[in-house]
């Protein structure tokens, strides 16, 4: 497994930590109509507090859906020495990339919520901060294993 493998096996791990996040703030009492930034956890917050709990089984299944699905595509039926599956695998290391770092920015933004609403931080400053040092992080330790595959030669041993 190279770092693209291990970035995509981690998401539902982070969706896991998104939800746990999303119940802390909810047990703080806190209002998730207000302060919730999940993926989908506003729709059903505002739908009813019962469909928050029907939310958190559906949302794990999905992102361990999308793993499974972003991982065989990658492992199955990309191969490197096409220049379209190249093309495409760029595009799938990016859908990697922006749910890595909306969920990484998402759980971290929850469970700190009681400091930054306590000591009033600009919350829009916290997320660019939040974004780029996860996207500043995830670029270096995807950099290589990305180079590798869309640099790939049919002379050189892969």
């Amino acid at each position: 497994m190279d770092g693209v493998d291990n970035a995509i096996w981690v998401l539902p791990f982070l969706s896991l930590l998104d939800v746990v996040s999303t119940f802390y703030i909810q047990s703080q009492g806190y209002a998730l109509e207000r302060y919730e930034r999940g993926f989908f956890a506003s729709f059903f917050v505002s739908a009813g507090s019962i469909y928050i709990y029907v939310y958190a089984v559906i949302y794990l299944l999905i992102m361990v859906g999308i793993a499974c699905v972003l991982w065989y595509i990658k492992n199955k039926e990309l191969k490197p020495s096409r220049r379209f599956d190249r093309i495409f695998f760029l595009a799938l290391v990016g859908v990697v990339f922006y749910v890595y770092t909306r969920l990484t920015t998402t759980f971290l933004m929850n469970f700190f919520l009681p400091m930054i609403v306590q000591r009033g931080i600009n919350v829009f400053a916290l997320t660019l901060v939040l974004y780029g040092s996860c996207a500043l992080s995830l670029g270096i330790y995807l950099w290589k294993p990305v180079l590798t595959w869309v640099s790939y030669n049919e002379n050189k041993k892969w």
